[in-house]
């Protein structure tokens, strides 16, 4: 229950610390309201005066485009906290405090995000719905699985950040792995080209990997494109790669830790 408190402690100083730069958060409204504008307007050159191309409604790329953007902004997660910590040397006394340091990382993210989506995501979409046509879940009950299907997105994503912050036990600067991954995230989620414009083979690769789980299914669900049983598959495909990719963290964690301690005497 202590435990519980610390954690909740931590999530309300992130706040906080967060509301503190207004102009930040609405200058960031703006930002994701003028990539908006900017994007569609390509897309609406590539579609020109057809209404679909190869099947795909102008309106779904809308609203994957809007969706996914706002997502990608509020899931911005920051891989240089561990590396900091290391090179300052604050990790040691993290790790000397009886409460999980990764528990705490967590909290704080998610902190963020409920910021960011109540201060920027919400403005963006209610703006940006006045404007564009964006297509409105398949039903009551896609829209509560698709939910829960982001929030293992967001999980996942997570657990890939981490992996690219706990690699800090073993190189100087993960800034290379950090910018790959990224790179790898804003194409292969199809948070920045739809899934739907890519080749089928590359789209058969994409599927073996976690990335499709983060943004595409969700917004599978969202739209109803696929069956119940390919919803139930779906979601279990996340909870797979989330325990996978949570075991490679417990390991490396517990790899990095000791090496720290070996350094350190």
């Amino acid at each position: 229950m202590i435990k519980l408190s610390v954690y909740f402690a931590y999530f309300r100083i992130t706040i906080k610390q967060n509301t503190i730069f207004r102009t930040d958060y609405l200058l960031g409204i703006l930002n994701n309201i003028i990539q908006i504008f900017i994007s569609i307007t390509i897309w609406k050159f590539l579609y020109e005066s057809r209404n679909t191309i190869n099947g795909i409604a102008f309106s779904i790329v809308i609203t994957n485009f809007i969706i996914s953007l706002g997502l990608s902004n509020i899931f911005s997660i920051n891989d240089f906290i561990i590396q900091n910590k290391i090179n300052d040397g604050s990790l040691v006394n993290e790790l000397l405090k009886p409460i999980d340091f990764k528990k705490i990382l967590l909290v704080q993210t998610i902190s963020k995000i409920t910021f960011k989506f109540l201060s920027n995501f919400l403005p963006t979409f209610l703006i940006t719905s006045l404007i564009f046509k964006i297509l409105p879940p398949a039903s009551i009950i896609n829209f509560i699985i698709y939910i829960v299907s982001i929030m293992l997105g967001f999980l996942i994503l997570w657990n890939i950040s981490l992996i690219i912050q706990l690699t800090a036990f073993w190189i100087v600067n993960v800034w290379s792995i950090s910018t790959i991954k990224n790179v790898l995230i804003k194409i292969f989620t199809g948070a920045t080209i739809p899934l739907y414009f890519m080749p089928t083979p590359i789209i058969k690769l994409i599927q073996f990997t976690p990335f499709d789980t983060i943004y595409y299914i969700p917004f599978q669900i969202y739209l109803g494109s696929i069956t119940f049983t390919e919803i139930l598959f779906s979601i279990m495909k996340q909870i797979i790669w989330l325990s996978i990719l949570h075991l490679i963290t417990i390991f490396m964690w517990k790899k990095g830790c000791k090496k720290i301690i070996i350094q350190g005497g």
